[in-house]
């Protein structure tokens, strides 16, 4: 690990230049803000707990460990399943090993739908005597079937069999020619641009609050599938539920929906889909039985070309409903105040269930953390760790179909002492490509780390506020942490270069949904990491998983953490980013100058000088309140209002 201590003096000056720019705004002059507004300086304790110590950090060696148990003794880790209970037992034996204390659980039944082909890739093939999908199309044999349709049902083991009808977008079939019929479905290319709002945010690199330095694509254009397969496979897997909903209601025998990926891409890759009426899950749902299978662009190319051809097929899936109980998982690392009415905590979640290893394995990026700490006396910890093992991910619906089984719903008086949040999830995957003939090679990246050899770490922040996003370029510098996106979402404001700010898929940081100020790293998907058998090694190749890059993912997280213990929870109030967000939306001609009060204004914040900062705060809003446009003139007036009323508490 590297330490700030370590750099250079013009080093450390370069890069508090970058970073306090970034933190003002689009159009602001990094440098000459960074010389009048530098970020408060750490000092003492604060200090210590918010510089990662070497000595106390795990080896890349027992991150690969760890993870090499996730992937040849559990596997897949749907909630309930075997490989599930070997792994949160795994989880469970080193949280006491490192000292958490004070475990809850919550049980949660559901329906698993289970599809038993791990480990045997066998189970695919369709001459293999053991496939349990199979598709024969037009007396044809498809020679693999790369994956099924999660909760679409069951066929009986000779199969079904149908008249095929492929589904054509610019002349839709209607319900009753699909009625009874195997509908063929196939990913449409990309639109042409000018591209929606929704379609940058998915599938194409995004404006940003702050990132590593490194070869990026360019912004607001798809990166090709040659650079990162996370893109263009989330744009092709994302069709499924779609095309499920059409042939649900059509009443279709069954599907078949052909993904414009190559053959190792998509082998075992498996996403959530409710197969209901109304794409809702619940404990007890009827699900239509629509079963469904899914081909790669090779495999596929003669089932369409059948399908249009009105051909019939056979197809088979061999599937089942069973009655399981996850358990979510809470438990607490004890800071000088645990157990009194002063304590204060940090929450830090992931989930634990899933397909692969990258997928879900931020559990061990949590015991990491938690070992990380339990090196530190508690008596210097000033606050409680708290550690939430969700299990919901992957349960049909995800964790917003299964809300009885929040342990925020269940004990909402739990929020009152979070101070900060912080959630994780695929950690340590390396990037994969298609390349090749086609594009029909499947392998990894050949690229640096900080280039794109690893998949990126994508961070969620609650909104841009300046002392969070500047501790998190930090965190990534002092650790050589590459390939790091931080982002605030595509409602909250522009990013640094004036563009839309696209939004980090990750449940994990609870922040969010709590109304807390939080965090959340989410390595960049699917990639490699929604298949089935992409566990140590994937269909890519050898070693998907990069202990070095975990690790240093883990430095990174951990000394946010640190910077969580001391941080006052003034400076990380999200009224700051709110009102900086306003008054990001001035004229050209005012934003710097306001955009400058304001950093210097929230450097009092930060130093502790109240009643400073109140008196920069009061000029700040009378200069915006002529600034801004009228239509924000009342936002900004209701903000400042609201964070003089704080300062004058913490003053």
């Amino acid at each position: 690990m590297s330490h700030s201590r370590h750099r250079t003096a013009s080093s450390r000056r370069t890069f508090l230049k970058t970073a306090a720019g970034v933190a003002a705004g689009t159009m602001l002059s990094r440098t000459s803000l960074a010389a009048q507004a530098n970020p408060v300086a750490r000092t003492g304790h604060a200090a210590r707990l918010a510089q990662i110590n070497p000595k106390f950090m795990i080896t890349p060696q027992t991150a690969l460990e760890w993870n090499t148990f996730k992937a040849t003794t559990c596997g897949p880790t749907y909630a309930g399943s075997v490989g599930w209970k070997k792994f949160t037992d795994h989880l469970v034996t080193k949280m006491h090993e490192f000292g958490a204390v004070d475990f809850e659980y919550i049980d949660m039944p559901y329906d698993h739908y289970i599809v038993e082909d791990w480990p045997d890739r066998r189970t695919h093939i369709y001459d293999s005597g053991i496939a349990v999908e199979k598709l024969v199309s037009d007396g044809t044999p498809v020679s693999v079937v790369a994956s099924y349709g999660m909760t679409s049902g069951h066929t009986p083991p000779e199969g079904l069999t149908a008249q095929m009808i492929y589904y054509d977008p610019a002349h839709p079939p209607a319900d009753a020619a699909i009625a009874g019929k195997i509908l063929v479905c196939e990913t449409p290319k990309y639109p042409d641009p000018p591209y929606t709002n929704t379609f940058l945010d998915n599938y194409t690199l995004t404006d940003y609050e702050w990132r590593s330095p490194g070869k990026w694509h360019p912004l607001f254009v798809p990166p090709p599938a040659s650079v990162t397969s996370s893109f263009h496979g989330r744009y092709c897997w994302s069709q499924l539920g779609r095309f499920a909903a059409i042939a649900i209601k059509a009443k279709a025998a069954g599907m078949v929906h052909v993904y414009d990926l190559s053959p190792g891409m998509y082998l075992g890759l498996t996403q959530r889909s409710v197969y209901t009426t109304d794409g809702l899950a619940k404990l007890g749902t009827e699900y239509v039985n629509c079963p469904t299978l899914a081909l790669d662009r090779v495999n596929g190319a003669k089932v369409l070309a059948d399908a249009k051809a009105g051909r019939r097929a056979t197809l088979t899936l061999i599937a089942r409903f069973q009655r399981d109980t996850g358990k979510a998982i809470i438990a607490f690392l004890p800071g000088r105040n645990h157990g009194t009415a002063v304590d204060e905590q940090i929450l830090l979640a992931t989930h634990t269930d899933a397909m692969s290893l990258i997928e879900e394995n931020g559990g061990y990026g949590m015991i990491a953390i938690l070992s990380y700490f339990n090196h530190i006396p508690k008596a210097q910890r000033d606050r409680t760790i708290m550690f939430y093992f969700d299990c919901r991910h992957f349960m049909p619906g995800a964790e917003s179909a299964w809300p009885q089984y929040d342990y925020f719903e269940l004990h909402p008086e739990k929020k009152k002492s979070i101070v900060a949040t912080m959630g994780m999830e695929h950690m340590g995957g390396r990037q994969t490509i298609e390349v090749g003939p086609g594009g029909n090679e499947y392998t990894y990246s050949k690229e640096r780390p900080e280039d794109g050899g690893v998949i990126t770490s994508l961070i969620d922040v609650n909104n841009n506020n300046i002392w969070m996003v500047e501790a998190i370029a930090r965190a990534a510098a002092d650790n050589k942490w590459p390939r790091v996106d931080v982002k605030t979402g595509r409602f909250v404001a522009p990013g640094v270069n004036g563009g839309l700010q696209g939004s980090v898929k990750s449940p994990m940081n609870k922040g969010r949904d709590l109304g807390i100020p939080g965090m959340g790293l989410a390595g960049d998907w699917p990639g490699g990491w929604t298949q089935t058998f992409a566990q140590l090694d994937t269909e890519a190749g050898l070693r998907g998983f990069d202990e070095h890059y975990f690790v240093q993912q883990v430095a990174g997280l951990s000394q946010m953490t640190g910077e969580f213990m001391h941080v006052k929870p003034v400076v990380i109030d999200l009224g700051w980013g709110n009102l900086k967000s306003v008054l990001m939306k001035a004229p050209d001609a005012e934003r710097h100058a306001l955009l400058g009060q304001y950093v210097a204004m929230f450097r009092n914040v930060e130093a502790g000088a109240y009643k400073e900062a109140q008196g920069a705060l009061k000029t700040l809003g009378d200069t915006a309140s002529t600034a801004v446009k009228a239509a924000e003139q009342p936002a900004v007036k209701d903000l400042v209002d609201e964070q003089m009323v704080k300062l004058a508490k913490a003053v």
